[in-house]
């Protein structure tokens, strides 16, 4: 069964679907961390507060899990 379902061809349309399915809830609660812990940002400035701000978005599940703050 597993060897018939690898077997399976996929469209390139067909991945597209899936990682932007797959990704914009991830994106979505990642902003929506982002917006409800930015408290930290006020202090960082310039390349710092980019790279902190793409950092709550990506490793939102990290942060949750330690219950840190990126800065």
């Amino acid at each position: 069964m597993l060897a018939k379902l690898m077997d399976r061809r996929i469209s390139i349309r067909q991945m597209m679907f899936l990682a932007i399915a797959g990704g914009f809830p991830y994106f979505a609660i990642g902003v929506i961390w982002l917006i409800t812990h930015q408290s930290h940002l006020s202090e960082v400035q310039g390349l710092d507060r980019i790279f902190s701000t793409v950092g709550e978005v990506v490793a939102w599940p990290v942060l949750i899990i330690a219950d840190i703050t990126l800065r």
